[in-house]
């Protein structure tokens, strides 16, 4: 859903495609029988701010957005923002 930031705590609406970052989220889904898979493709989008601390996770089979952890230091000794992919 692309009207507006996934942050909750956000509400910033979707206007343009250079404010911010728009996440491609893969799932797919068995029916009840277990004899068909259906492959579902949803886009979501995070404002430029919260894009900067934030990225898209499924949860419970659901998106949203969670913080995103730095792991690496750069030369400098400061933490460096990895860089995360959904899908």
């Amino acid at each position: 859903m692309l009207s507006s930031c996934l942050n909750p705590s956000c509400n910033a609406s979707f206007r343009y495609l250079y404010d911010g970052r728009i996440f491609t989220v893969e799932r797919f889904v068995t029916s009840p029988d277990g004899l068909n898979t259906e492959r579902i493709i949803e886009h979501y989008w995070l404002c430029g701010p919260c894009s900067r601390s934030m990225k898209v996770v499924v949860e419970n089979g659901a998106p949203t957005a969670a913080p995103i952890h730095t792991e690496r230091t750069t030369a400098s000794g400061v933490d460096a923002p990895r860089q995360c992919l959904v899908g």
